[in-house]
């Protein structure tokens, strides 16, 4: 916990007393998130992480743990964390980032499946009217998926934002510093 506070503010306050969920899926760009967690804790968030399973297969839980100093979520247990974290209470985080999403999590998330910790983390938030932000990493192809596009607009309705990939080689690729830039802005 030590190393925490050493890090924590050192860029700014301005995110000083906001608690921020980072919800990690099943794309090689799983590995940014350490340094997206970091950035934001210089500016005092304090950071909360849960991952799908398919995140945990590109980097291992204990990466996150280790820069936030908290136990990540990776299963739903008895302790509710979805509603700890997302429900419609004042305790609550203040904002859902689903850093990196892919294809899969934001058709689930769109068509209301809730079937891992990241899609229920979703449900919970988009229920309670909490903030989201998402950050889509895929291959383009995938990124021009039709259905995928349609189900992109339809969480932009709903007012979910979203994080711009950058477009190269192909690929939807997450930048991590536009990521945590995108989260300052939101507050």
């Amino acid at each position: 916990m030590e190393h925490q506070k050493t890090i924590s503010g050192t860029r700014s306050k301005k995110l000083e007393g906001k608690r921020i969920v980072l919800a990690v899926c099943g794309s090689i760009a799983a590995i940014e998130s350490p340094k997206i967690a970091r950035e934001l804790m210089r500016h005092g968030a304090d950071i909360v992480c849960v991952m799908s399973d398919g995140a945990k297969w590109i980097i291992h839980p204990y990466a996150l743990q280790c820069i936030t100093g908290k136990k990540t979520i990776t299963e739903l247990t008895g302790d509710c964390e979805h509603v700890e974290y997302c429900g419609a209470h004042d305790r609550r985080a203040d904002i859902l980032l689903i850093s990196p999403a892919t294809a899969n999590t934001i058709s689930k998330i769109a068509n209301g499946i809730d079937d891992t910790p990241v899609t229920t983390f979703a449900s919970t938030a988009l229920g309670s009217k909490m903030p989201i932000l998402i950050a889509p990493a895929m291959h383009g192809s995938m990124y021009e998926n039709p259905f995928v596009v349609e189900n992109i607009a339809k969480l932009a309705k709903a007012g979910i934002k979203f994080v711009e990939p950058k477009e190269e080689e192909g690929k939807a690729k997450l930048d991590w510093e536009v990521v945590a830039r995108a989260v300052l802005e939101a507050f």
